[in-house]
């Protein structure tokens, strides 16, 4: 019985006699269509239609994101697809040593823009000696500016000077859930997957526009870190004035005391301090 493919699996076309030349290419699939599955062949500007006997799965798609600065343009990201054999975390591990050549993978849950759960598990080689991937670690910050629990920070192992090398990216599926209750005084229980919007397939486009999105708030902190600094240096009438007091008062009563604002010292002693 032909295996059922889901949205999101990565397949190698096989045994077609009209389309030779298709045979060995890898894609993903699509959609259903009947009883047939619209693939989109890489290297190919066309989806093709084909009978599921004619695909042989490989794993489920997953994003590759090479390592890149932050000032490049989103259409420049080395990125392309890729798979994942492997059905747990651990196995996945396994796997991005053996064929990825990952020394020590380290996996963290992240969200995609809109997202109501951690959509997203993200590899990255923990001791790659490889180039520091700016973009990446703009994206992905080291401590968890994760966008669904930003309270919840978590040092990250190999982060010290940035992510280096290739990310991997997958889609995760909706968390379960397990809730108990009462029937006729007997406790029963009940699990299942959370009603979330999933969509197995991440796209090159998705991942653009989280990367132009994250390089222009960026931009616009730097911006308002800026003006802030700047406003800082400018002296007021005010703070030249508290300055100006802190020195009476320190040279009059001795200690190292900075005031910042009439309120941090009594009524009487800026009054004093004024008259003298």
């Amino acid at each position: 019985m032909p295996k059922k493919y889901n949205r999101g699996d990565y397949v190698k076309v096989h045994g077609l006699e009209s389309r030779t030349d298709l045979n060995g290419k890898e894609g993903v699939v699509i959609k259903e269509a009947g009883n047939r599955y619209e693939v989109d062949i890489f290297d190919s500007p066309n989806t093709f239609s084909l009978l599921p006997k004619r695909l042989e799965y490989l794993g489920q798609s997953c994003v590759v994101i090479g390592p890149c600065d932050k000032g490049i343009s989103s259409d420049e990201i080395p990125i392309h697809t890729s798979y994942l054999a492997g059905q747990t975390e651990y196995l996945e591990i396994q796997e991005l040593k053996t064929r990825f050549g990952w020394r020590s993978p380290y996996g963290m849950a992240w969200c995609s823009e809109n997202a109501k759960y951690k959509d997203l598990y993200v590899y990255y080689d923990s001791k790659s000696k490889e180039t520091v991937n700016s973009l990446a670690d703009l994206v992905f910050p080291a401590m968890s500016a994760d966008l669904c629990c930003p309270s919840m920070p978590v040092k990250m192992p190999g982060r010290e000077d940035g992510i280096r090398g290739s990310v991997v990216v997958i889609r995760q599926e909706p968390p379960r859930f397990m809730e108990s209750y009462m029937v006729d005084g007997v406790q029963q229980s009940r699990s299942g997957q959370r009603d979330f919007t999933f969509d197995r397939l991440i796209t090159h486009d998705e991942f653009r526009s989280m990367f132009d999105k994250a390089i222009k708030h960026k931009g616009e902190h730097s911006h308002h870190e800026k003006v802030r600094k700047t406003q800082q240096k400018k002296p007021t009438a005010k703070s030249a004035q508290m300055e100006e007091l802190t020195q009476l008062f320190n040279a009059k009563f001795g200690g190292g005391i900075k005031f910042h604002d009439p309120d941090d010292m009594t009524s009487e002693m800026y009054s004093y301090l004024l008259g003298n």
